[in-house]
């Protein structure tokens, strides 16, 4: 017993071995000098299955112990840590033993919490994917020529250098094929792959998962007014500055993008609060209106 006047450790483990076991030594498993006790099954025939399941469910079964951590001994935060990097300690489990170490227990209830929020997206985006494939694929239908014939202007700009560059608005009714459109438009002009932000009611562009190495072009999907493109203007002229987003309320947190000649769609309802005579808009935004779905 861990309590007797010895002090000394006792613990069971249980082992099953594929061939048989000189037990005249422990040699092997000594430590610090100290042999463990071993003892071979005495079991044999018919019964030595059942004998050798019952020593594994002696070890495996959580018995009553007598040397309990925060009761015995202290339990020191790092030891958690590395079982839970591990992936040895469940979520729960490794927030329950933090709780009893308390010391600093804010902080690693707050890595807990970051992920579980990256582990929930990565599993929306595994469900999501072949969903969104498949329906694209089952979906897809030619576009009309005269649609893409309105787009091309706005597409060609981009064969050379500028300054700054017009982004492309395309409006028209629910269910016309605006971001359908949209996101075809790396394919027929060679932009590359997408990055998509599906605005609504954002106050801004969050373009902190954009990577320039990976999309080619980006569409702001579902605008709801035109004040989130009037209050990004330098942005949506796809100029040569490094634009600073996400500054928080402390300017201690921020990122930075630079968008030069870098295509931008904006796709807005046609009951959404845009207004294509603002100046503004009218100088630096190329509109193409649907007055239908724009499938053949």
């Amino acid at each position: 017993s861990l309590h007797s006047d010895e002090l000394r450790y006792h613990f069971h483990a249980f082992f099953e071995f594929q061939r048989r076991v000189d037990w005249t030594s422990l040699r092997s498993v000594e430590s610090h000098s100290i042999r463990p006790h071993a003892r071979p099954t005495s079991a044999r025939g018919p019964k030595l299955r059942d004998a050798l399941d019952h020593g594994h469910f002696y070890v495996y079964c959580d018995k009553i112990g007598n040397y309990l951590p925060w009761r015995d001994y202290g339990v020191r935060g790092f030891w958690i840590d590395v079982l839970w990097s591990e992936h040895k300690l469940s979520h729960a489990t490794y927030l329950l033993y933090a709780s009893r170490v308390r010391v600093g227990f804010v902080g690693r209830q707050k890595q807990v919490e970051a992920v579980q929020r990256f582990e929930q997206a990565e599993w929306f985006l595994q469900k999501q994917t072949p969903v969104a494939s498949q329906l694209s694929a089952a979906l897809r239908r030619p576009l009309k020529h005269e649609i893409l014939d309105l787009v091309r202007p706005w597409a060609g700009q981009y064969g050379e250098d500028r300054m700054r560059y017009q982004f492309l608005v395309i409006r028209g009714g629910s269910c016309s094929g605006k971001s359908t459109l949209a996101k075809a438009l790396g394919e027929i002009f060679g932009f590359g792959q997408v990055f998509t932000q599906t605005v609504q009611d954002a106050p801004a562009p969050d373009l902190a998962k954009y990577d320039a190495q990976k999309h080619g072009y980006l569409l702001f999907d579902n605008v709801n007014s035109h004040t989130f493109v009037l209050d990004s203007r330098a942005l949506f002229q796809a100029n040569s500055d490094v634009h600073t987003l996400g500054v928080s309320r402390t300017f201690m947190y921020s990122y930075s993008v630079w968008l030069w000649k870098v295509p931008i769609v904006v796709t807005v309802d046609d009951s959404a609060e845009w207004d294509s005579t603002e100046p503004w808009i009218a100088e630096n935004a190329m509109e193409v209106l649907f007055p239908g779905p724009c499938y053949t």
